[in-house]
């Protein structure tokens, strides 16, 4: 954990050398500054996840919607890869400050426990089963991710025949349709409802979104943002179901 978390601190010392921003480097290099910008980036990767949700669910619009919604998307040319660049930096940030923020935490304890207390389940889906497996989940989903580029983005799934498929409407049922796809996209999706179900209120509390009077209506409306964004995405995978 202590090397991960120095290859990650190799971009911010080398731009703490740039004149005027040392003093911005170094404050988010603390543990405080750190959780300030992995909540905004997480916060970020949210808004993509919804956007990404909006298309993916006009595959219950027909083919020929589908069709037009992605070579529509494809048509921005440069705008689409500066938005994929700007999406895969903001990922791996969120990445890097996950690791040096838990490097760092337990770098902070003067010794190990001999037994983790929590006054929640060890899987609650509520702050204290989540919060103790957002790192694992993060990595899972970050798996997931590499699988998602392959499968739609690269094509480069040598089982998978993405030559006889006409658009993508049929291309994407073809690759949601393979079991290891199929099983691996549910697996990830559900990682990914316990990582939000903690990640979005960790993140507004980072934020000082917190208020005594609100705490459980904050609470309950990031695990109903959370769950929805998953099962609309676990809906895809209904969808292949239906049209199998």
């Amino acid at each position: 954990m202590d090397t991960l978390c120095r290859i990650c601190c190799i971009p911010a010392e080398l731009l703490a050398k740039i004149p005027g921003l040392g003093p911005i480097v170094r404050m988010c290099c603390t543990s405080v500054g750190q959780k300030v910008l992995m909540a905004l980036t997480g916060l970020a990767l949210c808004g993509f996840l919804v956007a990404h949700l909006s298309g993916n669910l006009l595959l219950f619009a027909g083919e020929e919607q589908f069709n037009a919604y992605a070579e529509r998307l494809h048509s921005m040319g440069l705008l689409l890869k500066m938005a994929e660049v700007g999406l895969l930096v903001t990922f791996l940030a969120h990445l890097g400050l996950a690791v040096s923020t838990t490097a760092m935490s337990r770098r902070a304890r003067s010794k190990q426990y001999a037994e983790k207390e929590s006054k929640q389940g060890a899987f609650a889906i509520p702050n204290g089963g989540a919060s103790n497996w957002m790192l694992l989940t993060g990595l899972g989903i970050g798996a997931f991710l590499v699988l998602h580029l392959v499968d739609l983005k690269f094509k480069e799934r040598t089982d998978l025949d993405y030559g006889t498929q006409d658009g993508a409407y049929a291309t994407v049922h073809m690759v949601l349709s393979s079991p290891i796809s199929f099983v691996a996209y549910g697996v990830a999706l559900i990682l990914l409802g316990i990582h939000l179900s903690h990640g979005i209120r960790s993140a507004l509390q980072s934020l000082g979104v917190s208020h005594p009077k609100w705490n459980k209506l904050i609470e309950f409306g990031s695990m109903f943002i959370a769950w929805a964004i998953a099962l609309g995405f676990i809906c895809v995978l209904g969808w292949v179901i239906l049209n199998s």
